[in-house]
């Protein structure tokens, strides 16, 4: 029988995995890695990775939260510049969040794996990537009501402008790329006006 782990070497095992991971995805793209050469290089044992995981797509999918959590806290730190203007500061975080997606998508392999497979699963993965836009404008929003910089916000409608705009992003190949840039910018735009009150 296999030893049983602490809850901390769960977190620092579940770590090392994802990192290892992004190692081996970046060297070799998502299609060649096998969870035997991953818990190898890791120093588990193979079974040991489906206490984590089901499958490879669900690392995939935490893989690119992950990075995305990673982002979503640094932006937490520049709060305080988002009081004098909250509808331009959110308009331009994801703006910028999406085009950095967009760029990510087209040269780094597990972005372009992790996206299709969300465009094929309603399922746990997806809702996972949700929440995490959901969590940062909850923290955003109540920061925002805290130091008065707005009325009202309807956070629900504020995360569909993240996930919209991400899908602009995936299907950029269908618009002109002259205006792209500006129509993804307009969208967001309207968006996030219509759903903070000043």
């Amino acid at each position: 029988m296999g030893k049983a782990f602490s809850e901390e070497e769960k977190e620092n095992i579940k770590e090392a995995i994802m990192e290892t991971a992004l190692e081996l995805f970046h060297d070799n793209g998502t299609k060649s890695l096998s969870i035997s050469v991953l818990t190898k290089r890791v120093g588990i044992a193979q079974g040991s990775f489906y206490n984590f995981w089901k499958d490879k797509d669900s690392l995939i999918i935490d893989l690119a939260a992950y990075r995305s959590g990673q982002k979503l806290k640094a932006l937490e730190e520049n709060f305080s510049s988002s009081l004098d203007d909250p509808i331009g500061f959110l308009t331009e975080v994801i703006y910028k969040y999406s085009l950095d997606l967009m760029i990510k998508i087209k040269t780094q392999p597990i972005y372009d794996e992790a996206f299709k497979i969300l465009k094929v699963k309603k399922t746990d993965e997806v809702n996972q990537i949700e929440w995490l836009y959901g969590e940062f404008l909850k923290k955003l929003v109540s920061y925002w009501r805290e130091n008065k910089a707005i009325k009202s916000a309807d956070e629900k409608g504020l995360s569909n402008a993240f996930i919209g705009s991400f899908l602009f992003c995936l299907e950029h190949h269908l618009f002109d790329e002259k205006y792209f840039e500006d129509v993804l910018e307009t969208y967001i735009s309207g968006i996030v006006k219509k759903y903070i009150k000043l």
